[in-house]
Protein backbone atom coordinates (compact mmCIF):
# COMPACT_ATOMS: atom_id res chain seq x y z
CA UNK A 1 0.00 0.00 0.00
CA UNK A 2 1.18 3.78 -1.29
CA UNK A 3 2.23 5.63 2.12
CA UNK A 4 -0.54 8.25 0.66
CA UNK A 5 -3.08 5.92 0.94
CA UNK A 6 -2.01 5.20 4.74
CA UNK A 7 -2.46 8.85 5.23
CA UNK A 8 -6.01 8.91 3.57
CA UNK A 9 -6.45 5.91 6.20
CA UNK A 10 -5.57 7.94 9.03
CA UNK A 11 -7.89 10.85 7.97
CA UNK A 12 -11.19 9.64 7.19
CA UNK A 13 -14.74 10.46 8.74
CA UNK A 14 -18.05 8.99 8.44
CA UNK A 15 -20.35 10.23 5.74
CA UNK A 16 -22.15 12.43 7.86
CA UNK A 17 -20.68 11.91 11.57
CA UNK A 18 -19.91 15.68 12.04
CA UNK A 19 -22.63 17.54 10.40
CA UNK A 20 -24.11 20.23 12.66
CA UNK A 21 -26.52 22.42 11.08
CA UNK A 22 -30.29 22.29 11.53
CA UNK A 23 -30.50 22.76 7.01
CA UNK A 24 -28.75 19.70 6.50
CA UNK A 25 -31.29 16.50 6.97
CA UNK A 26 -28.54 14.08 8.30
CA UNK A 27 -27.60 16.14 11.08
CA UNK A 28 -27.47 14.03 14.21
CA UNK A 29 -30.69 16.44 15.57
CA UNK A 30 -32.53 14.67 13.13
CA UNK A 31 -31.83 11.10 14.57
CA UNK A 32 -32.47 12.15 17.72
CA UNK A 33 -35.88 13.69 16.60
CA UNK A 34 -36.80 9.89 15.55
CA UNK A 35 -36.16 8.57 18.43
CA UNK A 36 -38.40 11.51 20.02
CA UNK A 37 -40.96 11.07 18.03
CA UNK A 38 -41.12 6.93 18.02
CA UNK A 39 -41.36 7.57 21.83
CA UNK A 40 -44.48 10.32 21.48
CA UNK A 41 -42.53 13.13 23.14
CA UNK A 42 -43.02 15.26 19.57
CA UNK A 43 -45.89 14.65 17.72
CA UNK A 44 -47.41 15.02 14.08
CA UNK A 45 -44.19 16.25 12.54
CA UNK A 46 -44.35 17.79 8.80
CA UNK A 47 -43.53 15.56 6.63
CA UNK A 48 -40.68 18.00 4.68
CA UNK A 49 -37.72 18.51 6.52
CA UNK A 50 -35.01 20.06 6.87
CA UNK A 51 -37.23 22.23 9.81
CA UNK A 52 -36.33 26.32 10.64
CA UNK A 53 -35.54 27.57 13.92
CA UNK A 54 -38.37 28.46 15.53
CA UNK A 55 -39.49 24.72 14.90
CA UNK A 56 -36.27 23.15 15.93
CA UNK A 57 -36.33 25.27 19.36
CA UNK A 58 -39.93 24.73 20.26
CA UNK A 59 -39.19 20.93 19.65
CA UNK A 60 -36.02 20.67 21.36
CA UNK A 61 -38.10 22.70 24.36
CA UNK A 62 -40.94 19.76 24.27
CA UNK A 63 -38.55 17.48 24.87
CA UNK A 64 -36.48 18.62 27.54
CA UNK A 65 -39.85 19.29 29.63
CA UNK A 66 -40.92 16.15 28.70
CA UNK A 67 -40.23 14.66 31.93
CA UNK A 68 -38.19 11.57 30.41
CA UNK A 69 -34.65 12.45 32.08
CA UNK A 70 -32.30 10.35 29.41
CA UNK A 71 -34.04 12.28 25.94
CA UNK A 72 -34.18 16.11 27.99
CA UNK A 73 -30.77 15.69 28.34
CA UNK A 74 -30.00 14.52 24.75
CA UNK A 75 -32.39 17.73 23.69
CA UNK A 76 -30.16 20.02 26.64
CA UNK A 77 -26.67 18.64 24.52
CA UNK A 78 -28.30 19.40 20.90
CA UNK A 79 -29.77 23.03 22.27
CA UNK A 80 -26.50 23.71 23.08
CA UNK A 81 -24.64 22.59 20.06
CA UNK A 82 -26.96 24.22 17.19
CA UNK A 83 -27.79 27.22 19.25
CA UNK A 84 -24.95 28.12 22.09
CA UNK A 85 -22.92 29.88 19.83
CA UNK A 86 -24.18 31.90 16.59
CA UNK A 87 -21.22 31.10 14.42
CA UNK A 88 -19.32 27.78 14.58
CA UNK A 89 -15.66 27.87 12.49
CA UNK A 90 -13.43 24.61 12.09
CA UNK A 91 -11.64 21.98 10.29
CA UNK A 92 -11.92 18.39 9.07
CA UNK A 93 -10.24 16.19 7.55
CA UNK A 94 -11.81 13.33 5.78
CA UNK A 95 -11.97 10.34 2.98
CA UNK A 96 -11.61 6.97 2.57
CA UNK A 97 -9.79 3.52 1.58
CA UNK A 98 -11.35 0.81 -0.62
CA UNK A 99 -9.48 -2.82 -0.33
CA UNK A 100 -10.49 -5.18 -2.41
CA UNK A 101 -12.11 -5.46 -6.11
CA UNK A 102 -12.33 -1.25 -5.20
CA UNK A 103 -9.15 -0.71 -4.46
CA UNK A 104 -8.95 3.38 -4.58
CA UNK A 105 -8.33 5.82 -1.96
CA UNK A 106 -10.33 9.86 -1.23
CA UNK A 107 -8.46 12.52 0.85
CA UNK A 108 -11.14 15.81 1.61
CA UNK A 109 -9.89 18.10 3.54
CA UNK A 110 -12.49 21.00 4.66
CA UNK A 111 -12.41 24.53 6.55
CA UNK A 112 -15.83 24.98 7.58
CA UNK A 113 -18.55 27.55 8.77
CA UNK A 114 -21.86 27.12 10.13
CA UNK A 115 -24.20 29.32 11.70
CA UNK A 116 -27.66 30.92 12.51
CA UNK A 117 -29.06 34.19 12.96
CA UNK A 118 -32.41 35.24 14.53
CA UNK A 119 -34.17 38.41 14.55
CA UNK A 120 -37.62 39.12 16.55
CA UNK A 121 -38.26 35.60 16.75
CA UNK A 122 -39.62 35.46 13.43
CA UNK A 123 -37.27 35.82 10.99
CA UNK A 124 -34.01 33.52 11.12
CA UNK A 125 -31.01 32.51 8.55
CA UNK A 126 -29.30 29.42 9.01
CA UNK A 127 -25.91 28.37 6.51
CA UNK A 128 -23.22 25.46 6.40
CA UNK A 129 -20.41 26.25 4.16
CA UNK A 130 -17.52 23.90 3.50
CA UNK A 131 -14.26 25.02 1.48
CA UNK A 132 -13.20 21.38 0.17
CA UNK A 133 -9.97 19.99 -1.27
CA UNK A 134 -10.52 16.46 -2.49
CA UNK A 135 -8.44 14.36 -4.87
CA UNK A 136 -11.68 13.47 -6.76
CA UNK A 137 -13.63 15.12 -8.70
CA UNK A 138 -17.74 14.53 -8.82
CA UNK A 139 -18.91 11.02 -10.08
CA UNK A 140 -15.58 9.91 -9.32
CA UNK A 141 -16.51 9.42 -5.09
CA UNK A 142 -15.02 6.23 -3.54
CA UNK A 143 -18.49 4.92 -2.08
CA UNK A 144 -20.24 1.73 -1.27
CA UNK A 145 -23.01 0.37 -3.85
CA UNK A 146 -25.80 3.04 -3.71
CA UNK A 147 -24.88 5.44 -1.15
CA UNK A 148 -24.27 9.36 -1.60
CA UNK A 149 -21.12 11.45 -1.07
CA UNK A 150 -21.90 14.12 1.82
CA UNK A 151 -21.38 17.21 0.05
CA UNK A 152 -22.56 18.74 -2.54
CA UNK A 153 -19.49 19.75 -5.36
CA UNK A 154 -19.75 20.43 -8.97
CA UNK A 155 -17.48 20.11 -11.80
CA UNK A 156 -16.57 23.94 -11.83
CA UNK A 157 -13.36 23.32 -9.50
CA UNK A 158 -10.12 24.50 -9.49
CA UNK A 159 -7.66 22.41 -9.51
CA UNK A 160 -4.15 22.87 -7.27
CA UNK A 161 -1.77 20.54 -7.73
CA UNK A 162 -3.03 16.92 -7.00
CA UNK A 163 -6.27 18.05 -5.08
CA UNK A 164 -9.38 20.06 -6.35
CA UNK A 165 -11.07 23.16 -4.46
CA UNK A 166 -14.75 23.18 -4.43
CA UNK A 167 -17.21 25.30 -2.34
CA UNK A 168 -20.06 23.55 -0.72
CA UNK A 169 -22.53 25.57 0.49
CA UNK A 170 -26.45 25.53 1.90
CA UNK A 171 -28.04 28.30 3.42
CA UNK A 172 -31.66 28.78 4.26
CA UNK A 173 -33.75 31.91 5.56
CA UNK A 174 -37.20 31.71 7.50
CA UNK A 175 -40.27 33.63 8.30
CA UNK A 176 -42.89 33.09 10.49
CA UNK A 177 -43.30 30.96 13.95
CA UNK A 178 -43.20 27.32 14.88
CA UNK A 179 -46.77 26.80 13.85
CA UNK A 180 -46.55 28.40 10.33
CA UNK A 181 -43.70 29.68 8.40
CA UNK A 182 -42.51 30.27 5.53
CA UNK A 183 -38.30 29.20 4.11
CA UNK A 184 -36.72 29.61 0.91
CA UNK A 185 -33.12 27.93 0.47
CA UNK A 186 -30.26 26.01 -1.42
CA UNK A 187 -30.16 22.71 0.36
CA UNK A 188 -30.75 18.63 1.03
CA UNK A 189 -34.21 17.90 1.78
CA UNK A 190 -36.00 14.34 3.39
CA UNK A 191 -39.64 13.21 3.43
CA UNK A 192 -41.43 11.57 5.70
CA UNK A 193 -41.67 8.81 8.11
CA UNK A 194 -38.03 7.29 6.88
CA UNK A 195 -35.41 9.71 7.67
CA UNK A 196 -32.47 8.07 6.10
CA UNK A 197 -33.61 6.13 2.80
CA UNK A 198 -37.20 7.13 2.20
CA UNK A 199 -38.58 6.97 -1.78
CA UNK A 200 -39.86 10.53 -2.24
CA UNK A 201 -36.38 13.12 -1.32
CA UNK A 202 -34.09 10.88 0.47
CA UNK A 203 -31.33 12.88 2.16
CA UNK A 204 -28.16 12.46 -0.01
CA UNK A 205 -29.78 13.59 -3.03
CA UNK A 206 -28.08 16.61 -4.67
CA UNK A 207 -28.80 19.62 -2.77
CA UNK A 208 -31.52 21.78 -4.33
CA UNK A 209 -33.59 25.60 -4.52
CA UNK A 210 -36.47 25.09 -2.54
CA UNK A 211 -38.98 27.60 -1.06
CA UNK A 212 -42.01 25.86 1.42
CA UNK A 213 -44.53 27.31 2.92
CA UNK A 214 -45.92 24.92 6.00
CA UNK A 215 -49.12 25.44 8.64
CA UNK A 216 -48.44 23.41 11.32
CA UNK A 217 -51.21 22.88 14.05
CA UNK A 218 -51.30 20.06 16.80
CA UNK A 219 -53.47 17.72 14.83
CA UNK A 220 -52.93 18.55 11.15
CA UNK A 221 -49.93 20.02 9.14
CA UNK A 222 -49.98 21.34 5.60
CA UNK A 223 -47.22 21.29 2.66
CA UNK A 224 -46.55 23.45 -0.05
CA UNK A 225 -43.52 22.99 -1.61
CA UNK A 226 -41.14 24.02 -4.82
CA UNK A 227 -37.82 22.50 -5.67
CA UNK A 228 -35.69 24.09 -8.77
CA UNK A 229 -33.74 21.40 -10.42
CA UNK A 230 -31.35 20.37 -13.09
CA UNK A 231 -32.34 18.68 -16.27
CA UNK A 232 -30.04 16.66 -18.30
CA UNK A 233 -30.15 14.41 -21.29
CA UNK A 234 -31.05 10.30 -20.68
CA UNK A 235 -27.46 9.59 -20.11
CA UNK A 236 -27.61 11.86 -16.99
CA UNK A 237 -24.77 14.32 -18.52
CA UNK A 238 -25.08 17.71 -19.08
CA UNK A 239 -27.21 20.04 -16.57
CA UNK A 240 -29.74 22.44 -17.49
CA UNK A 241 -32.06 24.63 -16.22
CA UNK A 242 -35.48 25.08 -15.71
CA UNK A 243 -36.52 22.02 -14.26
CA UNK A 244 -39.29 21.99 -11.58
CA UNK A 245 -40.78 20.11 -9.07
CA UNK A 246 -44.19 21.52 -7.58
CA UNK A 247 -45.30 19.74 -4.17
CA UNK A 248 -48.00 19.35 -1.76
CA UNK A 249 -49.21 17.34 1.57
CA UNK A 250 -51.83 17.27 4.12
CA UNK A 251 -51.20 15.53 7.06
CA UNK A 252 -54.07 13.90 9.79
CA UNK A 253 -53.37 12.92 13.69
CA UNK A 254 -57.28 11.66 13.83
CA UNK A 255 -56.03 10.01 16.98
CA UNK A 256 -52.96 9.61 19.14
CA UNK A 257 -51.67 7.04 17.59
CA UNK A 258 -52.44 7.56 14.10
CA UNK A 259 -50.99 9.86 11.01
CA UNK A 260 -51.73 9.81 7.64
CA UNK A 261 -50.47 11.77 5.27
CA UNK A 262 -51.07 12.37 1.11
CA UNK A 263 -48.98 13.75 -1.11
CA UNK A 264 -48.70 15.20 -4.88
CA UNK A 265 -45.58 15.93 -7.11
CA UNK A 266 -45.62 17.89 -10.16
CA UNK A 267 -42.30 17.77 -12.24
CA UNK A 268 -41.89 19.33 -15.70
CA UNK A 269 -40.03 22.05 -17.20
CA UNK A 270 -39.79 25.43 -19.71
CA UNK A 271 -41.73 27.24 -17.60
CA UNK A 272 -43.49 28.17 -13.70
CA UNK A 273 -46.66 26.85 -14.02
CA UNK A 274 -49.15 29.12 -11.69
CA UNK A 275 -52.00 26.27 -11.02
CA UNK A 276 -49.54 24.06 -9.16
CA UNK A 277 -48.98 26.70 -6.42
CA UNK A 278 -53.09 26.69 -5.70
CA UNK A 279 -53.65 24.89 -2.19
CA UNK A 280 -56.19 22.54 -2.16
CA UNK A 281 -55.77 21.53 -5.97
CA UNK A 282 -55.02 18.39 -7.16
CA UNK A 283 -52.40 18.24 -9.58
CA UNK A 284 -54.44 16.08 -12.07
CA UNK A 285 -57.21 18.88 -12.28
CA UNK A 286 -54.16 21.26 -13.01
CA UNK A 287 -52.46 19.24 -15.12
CA UNK A 288 -55.22 19.34 -17.61
CA UNK A 289 -56.18 22.91 -17.36
CA UNK A 290 -52.55 24.18 -18.60
CA UNK A 291 -52.76 22.00 -21.32
CA UNK A 292 -49.07 20.18 -20.47
CA UNK A 293 -51.02 16.85 -20.36
CA UNK A 294 -47.12 15.06 -20.39
CA UNK A 295 -46.21 16.94 -16.99
CA UNK A 296 -45.06 13.95 -14.87
CA UNK A 297 -47.37 13.75 -11.72
CA UNK A 298 -46.96 11.17 -8.99
CA UNK A 299 -49.06 10.56 -5.62
CA UNK A 300 -48.90 9.18 -2.61
CA UNK A 301 -49.69 7.83 1.06
CA UNK A 302 -48.26 7.50 3.85
CA UNK A 303 -49.53 5.99 7.68
CA UNK A 304 -47.72 6.13 10.64
CA UNK A 305 -49.13 4.06 13.45
CA UNK A 306 -47.51 3.94 16.88
CA UNK A 307 -49.48 1.70 19.17
CA UNK A 308 -47.21 2.22 22.00
CA UNK A 309 -44.35 4.91 23.36
CA UNK A 310 -41.40 3.05 21.52
CA UNK A 311 -42.49 1.90 18.26
CA UNK A 312 -44.07 2.94 15.20
CA UNK A 313 -44.94 1.22 12.45
CA UNK A 314 -44.48 3.22 9.19
CA UNK A 315 -46.00 2.08 5.54
CA UNK A 316 -45.45 4.58 2.50
CA UNK A 317 -46.60 3.75 -1.05
CA UNK A 318 -45.66 6.32 -3.91
CA UNK A 319 -47.40 6.17 -7.08
CA UNK A 320 -45.72 7.07 -10.55
CA UNK A 321 -48.10 5.63 -12.98
CA UNK A 322 -50.90 3.00 -12.64
CA UNK A 323 -53.26 0.64 -14.93
CA UNK A 324 -56.04 1.57 -12.21
CA UNK A 325 -58.72 -0.59 -14.24
CA UNK A 326 -56.75 -3.82 -13.93
CA UNK A 327 -55.43 -3.09 -10.54
CA UNK A 328 -59.21 -2.63 -9.37
CA UNK A 329 -59.40 -5.84 -11.38
CA UNK A 330 -57.34 -7.96 -8.95
CA UNK A 331 -54.92 -8.07 -12.22
CA UNK A 332 -51.26 -6.91 -10.66
CA UNK A 333 -49.27 -8.07 -13.78
CA UNK A 334 -50.14 -5.02 -14.95
CA UNK A 335 -48.41 -1.48 -15.40
CA UNK A 336 -48.03 -0.39 -12.07
CA UNK A 337 -45.14 1.86 -11.26
CA UNK A 338 -44.57 2.12 -7.82
CA UNK A 339 -42.06 3.00 -5.15
CA UNK A 340 -43.37 1.52 -1.55
CA UNK A 341 -41.56 1.25 2.03
CA UNK A 342 -42.77 -0.50 5.07
CA UNK A 343 -40.66 -1.08 8.16
CA UNK A 344 -40.54 -0.45 12.20
CA UNK A 345 -38.92 1.53 14.96
CA UNK A 346 -38.53 0.36 18.08
CA UNK A 347 -36.78 1.86 20.94
CA UNK A 348 -36.16 -0.38 23.68
CA UNK A 349 -36.10 0.07 27.19
CA UNK A 350 -32.58 -1.90 27.21
CA UNK A 351 -29.09 -0.26 28.95
CA UNK A 352 -26.88 1.23 25.77
CA UNK A 353 -29.12 0.39 22.95
CA UNK A 354 -30.93 3.93 21.75
CA UNK A 355 -32.52 2.42 18.21
CA UNK A 356 -33.75 -0.77 16.59
CA UNK A 357 -35.25 -0.87 13.23
CA UNK A 358 -36.24 -2.74 9.98
CA UNK A 359 -37.90 -1.89 6.95
CA UNK A 360 -38.29 -3.33 3.68
CA UNK A 361 -38.27 -1.09 0.13
CA UNK A 362 -39.49 -1.82 -3.37
CA UNK A 363 -39.01 -0.13 -6.54
CA UNK A 364 -41.25 -1.55 -9.92
CA UNK A 365 -39.70 -1.39 -13.34
CA UNK A 366 -39.76 2.40 -14.71
CA UNK A 367 -40.74 4.23 -11.56
CA UNK A 368 -39.08 7.54 -11.44
CA UNK A 369 -38.07 7.15 -14.97
CA UNK A 370 -40.06 9.16 -17.50
CA UNK A 371 -40.00 10.05 -21.73
CA UNK A 372 -39.77 13.28 -22.47
CA UNK A 373 -42.06 13.81 -25.63
CA UNK A 374 -41.49 17.81 -25.55
CA UNK A 375 -38.64 17.19 -27.52
CA UNK A 376 -36.70 19.80 -25.93
CA UNK A 377 -33.09 19.87 -27.78
CA UNK A 378 -29.23 21.48 -26.51
CA UNK A 379 -29.23 24.43 -28.47
CA UNK A 380 -27.77 22.90 -32.05
CA UNK A 381 -26.89 19.39 -31.20
CA UNK A 382 -29.76 16.66 -31.60
CA UNK A 383 -29.05 15.72 -27.61
CA UNK A 384 -32.79 15.47 -26.04
CA UNK A 385 -33.08 17.33 -22.71
CA UNK A 386 -35.34 15.50 -20.12
CA UNK A 387 -36.98 18.01 -18.06
CA UNK A 388 -40.02 15.40 -16.96
CA UNK A 389 -38.16 12.08 -15.03
CA UNK A 390 -38.11 11.96 -11.43
CA UNK A 391 -34.18 12.72 -11.33
CA UNK A 392 -31.86 16.14 -10.87
CA UNK A 393 -28.66 16.76 -11.32
CA UNK A 394 -28.58 13.08 -13.27
CA UNK A 395 -29.33 11.67 -9.95
CA UNK A 396 -32.73 9.89 -8.59
CA UNK A 397 -34.08 12.04 -5.81
CA UNK A 398 -36.01 9.34 -4.81
CA UNK A 399 -34.98 5.89 -3.42
CA UNK A 400 -31.33 4.97 -3.84
CA UNK A 401 -31.61 1.55 -5.22
CA UNK A 402 -32.82 1.72 -9.06
CA UNK A 403 -36.06 0.36 -10.29
CA UNK A 404 -36.61 -3.20 -10.79
CA UNK A 405 -35.16 -3.86 -7.14
CA UNK A 406 -35.83 -4.01 -3.42
CA UNK A 407 -34.15 -3.77 -0.30
CA UNK A 408 -34.32 -4.88 3.54
CA UNK A 409 -32.37 -3.14 5.99
CA UNK A 410 -31.77 -3.33 9.83
CA UNK A 411 -30.10 -1.05 11.79
CA UNK A 412 -29.26 -0.75 15.12
CA UNK A 413 -27.88 2.12 17.28
CA UNK A 414 -26.04 2.37 21.06
CA UNK A 415 -25.45 4.82 23.06
CA UNK A 416 -22.68 3.51 25.83
CA UNK A 417 -21.55 7.25 26.65
CA UNK A 418 -23.23 10.14 25.95
CA UNK A 419 -20.82 11.51 23.78
CA UNK A 420 -19.97 7.74 21.87
CA UNK A 421 -22.80 6.87 18.93
CA UNK A 422 -22.48 3.55 17.72
CA UNK A 423 -24.26 2.32 14.92
CA UNK A 424 -24.56 -1.28 12.91
CA UNK A 425 -26.55 -1.42 9.92
CA UNK A 426 -26.72 -4.73 7.54
CA UNK A 427 -28.51 -4.58 3.87
CA UNK A 428 -29.36 -6.98 1.54
CA UNK A 429 -30.29 -5.50 -2.21
CA UNK A 430 -31.83 -7.16 -5.46
CA UNK A 431 -31.92 -5.49 -8.82
CA UNK A 432 -32.53 -6.59 -12.20
CA UNK A 433 -32.09 -5.00 -15.45
CA UNK A 434 -35.69 -5.04 -17.05
CA UNK A 435 -34.73 -5.18 -20.54
CA UNK A 436 -33.70 -8.88 -20.31
CA UNK A 437 -37.32 -8.97 -20.32
CA UNK A 438 -38.30 -7.50 -23.57
CA UNK A 439 -39.52 -9.28 -26.85
CA UNK A 440 -37.31 -8.92 -29.43
CA UNK A 441 -39.41 -6.41 -31.15
CA UNK A 442 -38.67 -3.82 -28.79
CA UNK A 443 -34.79 -4.61 -28.96
CA UNK A 444 -34.45 -4.28 -32.56
CA UNK A 445 -35.92 -0.48 -31.76
CA UNK A 446 -32.89 -0.05 -29.14
CA UNK A 447 -30.30 -1.41 -31.53
CA UNK A 448 -31.58 1.19 -33.96
CA UNK A 449 -32.31 4.07 -32.04
CA UNK A 450 -30.70 6.99 -33.27
CA UNK A 451 -28.09 8.75 -30.96
CA UNK A 452 -30.61 12.04 -30.37
CA UNK A 453 -33.30 9.45 -28.74
CA UNK A 454 -30.53 8.40 -26.04
CA UNK A 455 -32.14 5.68 -25.55
CA UNK A 456 -30.90 3.18 -22.44
CA UNK A 457 -30.93 -0.31 -21.68
CA UNK A 458 -29.23 0.19 -18.64
CA UNK A 459 -32.23 -0.44 -16.35
CA UNK A 460 -31.64 2.59 -14.29
CA UNK A 461 -34.02 5.77 -13.73
CA UNK A 462 -32.14 7.13 -16.88
CA UNK A 463 -34.15 3.89 -19.12
CA UNK A 464 -37.72 5.08 -19.92
CA UNK A 465 -39.72 2.09 -22.21
CA UNK A 466 -38.84 4.05 -25.27
CA UNK A 467 -36.39 4.09 -27.71
CA UNK A 468 -37.66 7.29 -29.92
CA UNK A 469 -41.08 5.51 -31.33
CA UNK A 470 -43.65 5.40 -28.60
CA UNK A 471 -44.07 3.53 -25.39
CA UNK A 472 -43.73 0.35 -25.20
CA UNK A 473 -47.06 -1.60 -24.76
CA UNK A 474 -45.46 -4.69 -22.60
CA UNK A 475 -44.54 -1.59 -20.23
CA UNK A 476 -48.37 -0.87 -19.74
CA UNK A 477 -49.72 -4.34 -19.97
CA UNK A 478 -47.18 -6.02 -17.32
CA UNK A 479 -45.29 -5.54 -14.42
CA UNK A 480 -41.87 -7.22 -14.98
CA UNK A 481 -41.08 -6.94 -11.20
CA UNK A 482 -38.07 -9.33 -11.18
CA UNK A 483 -38.96 -11.67 -13.54
CA UNK A 484 -35.26 -11.72 -15.33
CA UNK A 485 -33.02 -14.45 -15.03
CA UNK A 486 -30.26 -12.68 -14.16
CA UNK A 487 -30.15 -10.48 -11.06
CA UNK A 488 -27.98 -8.57 -8.60
CA UNK A 489 -27.30 -9.56 -5.19
CA UNK A 490 -25.75 -6.65 -2.84
CA UNK A 491 -24.89 -7.72 0.57
CA UNK A 492 -23.57 -5.00 3.05
CA UNK A 493 -22.60 -4.43 6.70
CA UNK A 494 -21.28 -1.56 8.37
CA UNK A 495 -19.97 -0.40 11.70
CA UNK A 496 -19.04 3.32 12.61
CA UNK A 497 -18.51 4.90 15.82
CA UNK A 498 -18.58 8.84 16.80
CA UNK A 499 -16.95 10.13 19.38
CA UNK A 500 -17.28 14.31 21.17
CA UNK A 501 -14.73 15.00 23.35
CA UNK A 502 -16.40 16.90 25.47
CA UNK A 503 -15.67 21.01 25.04
CA UNK A 504 -12.64 22.62 26.22
CA UNK A 505 -11.77 26.21 26.15
CA UNK A 506 -10.66 26.79 22.43
CA UNK A 507 -13.57 24.50 20.87
CA UNK A 508 -14.08 21.08 20.76
CA UNK A 509 -12.82 17.76 18.80
CA UNK A 510 -14.89 15.11 17.31
CA UNK A 511 -13.11 11.38 16.04
CA UNK A 512 -14.90 8.91 14.07
CA UNK A 513 -14.57 5.36 12.58
CA UNK A 514 -16.19 3.30 10.20
CA UNK A 515 -16.39 -0.10 8.37
CA UNK A 516 -18.03 -1.40 5.65
CA UNK A 517 -17.78 -4.86 4.05
CA UNK A 518 -19.98 -5.21 0.50
CA UNK A 519 -20.39 -8.49 -1.70
CA UNK A 520 -21.70 -7.63 -5.18
CA UNK A 521 -23.02 -10.11 -7.06
CA UNK A 522 -23.45 -10.04 -10.70
CA UNK A 523 -21.51 -6.32 -10.71
CA UNK A 524 -22.15 -4.25 -14.05
CA UNK A 525 -26.18 -5.26 -14.40
CA UNK A 526 -26.47 -1.63 -14.94
CA UNK A 527 -24.09 -1.75 -18.12
CA UNK A 528 -26.63 -0.70 -21.43
CA UNK A 529 -27.69 -4.15 -22.55
CA UNK A 530 -28.69 -3.57 -25.88
CA UNK A 531 -26.45 -0.26 -26.93
CA UNK A 532 -27.42 1.65 -30.51
CA UNK A 533 -25.61 0.78 -33.28
CA UNK A 534 -27.37 2.95 -35.23
CA UNK A 535 -28.51 2.17 -39.09
CA UNK A 536 -32.28 1.94 -39.11
CA UNK A 537 -32.39 0.41 -42.44
CA UNK A 538 -30.43 -2.62 -41.32
CA UNK A 539 -32.73 -5.61 -40.30
CA UNK A 540 -31.51 -7.22 -36.68
CA UNK A 541 -31.03 -10.17 -36.61
CA UNK A 542 -31.60 -12.59 -34.05
CA UNK A 543 -28.31 -13.02 -33.62
CA UNK A 544 -27.16 -10.14 -32.63
CA UNK A 545 -29.52 -9.82 -29.83
CA UNK A 546 -28.39 -12.85 -28.56
CA UNK A 547 -24.86 -12.09 -29.40
CA UNK A 548 -25.72 -8.95 -27.62
CA UNK A 549 -27.31 -10.21 -24.45
CA UNK A 550 -24.02 -12.61 -24.21
CA UNK A 551 -21.81 -9.70 -23.96
CA UNK A 552 -24.01 -8.21 -21.58
CA UNK A 553 -23.73 -11.42 -19.61
CA UNK A 554 -20.25 -11.69 -20.04
CA UNK A 555 -19.21 -8.80 -18.48
CA UNK A 556 -20.79 -9.34 -15.22
CA UNK A 557 -18.63 -9.92 -12.80
CA UNK A 558 -18.76 -10.52 -8.37
CA UNK A 559 -16.63 -8.13 -6.11
CA UNK A 560 -15.94 -7.81 -2.86
CA UNK A 561 -15.14 -4.67 -1.20
CA UNK A 562 -14.19 -3.15 2.36
CA UNK A 563 -14.00 0.32 3.27
CA UNK A 564 -12.29 1.78 6.29
CA UNK A 565 -13.36 5.13 7.50
CA UNK A 566 -11.31 7.11 10.16
CA UNK A 567 -11.63 10.94 10.94
CA UNK A 568 -10.91 14.05 12.83
CA UNK A 569 -12.76 16.97 13.32
CA UNK A 570 -12.11 20.51 15.25
CA UNK A 571 -14.55 22.99 15.51
CA UNK A 572 -14.69 26.62 18.03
Amino acid sequence: MKFKNVCVLLLFVASAAFTQSIINPSDSFYDDLRVWETLGLVSNLPPLRPYPEPLVRSLLEQVISSGNAAQSEKARVQQERLFGNMIHVGAEASGTIGAGDNNDAQLDLSLLSTGHLSLMNIFSVSYDLNLLASNKTPGEEVLPAYSGYRYDTYQDNTAVGPVDIFASFNSAAAVGSEKMWFQAGMSRSSWGNFYDNGVVIHPSAFHTGNMAFVLNQPAWNYTLAFFMLSASIDTGDYPYPEKFMAMHAIKFAPLKWLEITYYENAVYGKRIEPLYFLPISPYMVSQQLNGYAEDNIQMGLEVNIKPWSGFSWATNLFVDDLEFADVVKFDFDTKIRVAAQTGVTWIPLLPLVSLLSLDYTLVTPYTYAHYDYSDVKIGDESKRINYQNYTHNGKNLGATIPPNSDRVTLTARFEPLASLRLNTSFAFIRHANVNESLPAEYIEQYLTAEEKDNARTDGSVMDSPNAGNGQFSISHEKLLFMEQETKQYVFQFGLDATWDLPPFKFGQLSFSVAYTFEYIKNNGIDRDMFPSRGNPESPVLVQEIDAAKAAWKAQLHDTINNYIRIGVRFTF
